[in-house]
């Protein structure tokens, strides 16, 4: 907990005086194999027809952390189905650790159970309450993750949703659910961003804009929401500066960029990604934003 809270400001002194555009956070893709077929997600996505070695991503946890990085995700496709021979997902979780990461995410589509996984937060994807998350990730999802997450014991376990046009109307359902939960801590919001051959799914702007007015007042009220206040009003803002070098992305192929891959797509003026907005409040010393990275990033 000490070397956290003292990289912390070390890192924004190094970020925002000295403009030293070096990641916090590391975003690495291990496998594409995935056991459900999301409409937010593209084809491309989720090819299942690629796991990385462990030694592969050794090798990238290292360059991530000279990089600077001390916080990493791992990603899928579902990342519950990496294997290599007989290493599994917590060996990665363990490798992290004797490399220096500070802290290890787990992101679940809460398909499978994950009482066991040695990650110290896990984020369970629940687009929406009930039928609703159905309709975007398949029927009978939302009972199977409810059911892994009511068993799973985990002390720092959130979910998120990524909001769309078929799941909109269910963000007061979900905000309830979080709340009347125990095994949940929070709830973060994303909005679906229009990568290409989803863009079906977007909203617009206004549609947008009313969905955040109406996550803000649920955070003034008290709910346990993960974004900030000055998080979520930066996103009403089109094209707002994007602050994304403060994470890493190593991509299924092995492609290491600096950035969110929106980036290479140009859907950056459109992003949904909240984790945007978060960026972009920290780096402008918004009290309610610091606070929250401080409460997430240092146990």
């Amino acid at each position: 907990m000490f070397k956290q809270a003292a990289y912390m400001p070390l890192w924004f002194f190094k970020s925002r005086i000295l403009n030293q555009k070096r990641p916090l956070q590391t975003v690495l893709f291990i496998t594409d194999y995935c056991n459900l077929k999301c409409k937010h997600c593209t084809p491309s996505g989720h090819g299942c027809s690629t796991t990385k070695s462990y030694e592969q991503i050794k090798e990238e946890l290292i360059y991530s952390y000279e990089q600077g990085s001390r916080f990493v995700d791992f990603e899928g496709g579902e990342p519950t189905l990496w294997r290599d021979g007989d290493k599994e997902l917590n060996d990665l979780y363990r490798l992290a650790k004797e490399i220096g990461f500070f802290s290890c995410t787990l992101t679940t589509n809460g398909q499978r159970p994950f009482g066991d996984t040695l990650a110290d937060s896990v984020w369970v994807s629940v687009d929406g309450y009930g039928k609703y998350h159905d309709l975007v990730r398949g029927e009978g999802t939302f009972e199977k993750l409810d059911k892994h997450i009511r068993e799973s014991g985990h002390p720092n376990l959130s979910i998120a949703m990524a909001i769309n046009k078929l799941n909109r109307d269910s963000v007061s359902q979900l905000v309830n659910y979080a709340k009347e939960n125990p095994a949940i801590q929070s709830i973060a919001f994303n909005i679906h961003t229009p990568f290409p051959e989803t863009e079906e799914l977007t909203m617009t702007w206004d549609e947008r804009n009313k969905v955040i007015d109406e996550i803000i007042g649920y955070k003034k009220a008290g709910y346990p929401i993960m974004n900030t206040v000055s998080g979520l009003t930066i996103m009403k803002k089109r094209g707002f500066k994007k602050d994304c070098w403060i994470a890493n992305y190593i991509m299924i192929d092995g492609t290491r960029i600096p950035q969110c891959p929106g980036k290479l797509v140009d859907v950056c003026d459109d992003c949904g990604f909240c984790m945007s907005g978060e960026m972009y409040s920290v780096l402008r010393l918004k009290p309610d934003t610091i606070f929250a990275g401080m409460s997430l990033r240092v146990k």
